[in-house]
């Protein structure tokens, strides 16, 4: 299994309108073959943080979602609204 975790730190005042533009996103990908979940979580301390967490079959099945159009537009849709976005995949095996 995969785990993405994308620390998502908005501009000041934005987080919400990043949480609407989200909501096709995490729709979309979690049809996609080999997506475990996709959730987006807000930090209860900062209202500019948001993490992304993603959980995947496989690593061929991340790499097909990176490509999708989709990912692509949120990607786009959200540029302007964030001050930075920190991605980590960690490869998992259930214990």
């Amino acid at each position: 299994m995969i785990i993405v975790t994308a620390t998502i730190i908005a501009n000041p005042g934005e987080r919400d309108e990043i949480v609407s533009k989200s909501r096709d996103l995490i729709k979309s990908t979690r049809l996609e073959p080999g997506c475990i979940s996709y959730d987006l979580y807000m930090n209860a301390e900062d209202d500019d943080i948001l993490l992304m967490l993603e959980r995947w079959e496989t690593l061929e099945a991340l790499q097909s979602h990176s490509q999708t159009e989709h990912f692509k537009a949120f990607g786009a849709d959200i540029g302007i609204l964030v001050k930075k976005v920190d991605t980590t995949a960690y490869s998992a095996d259930k214990i």
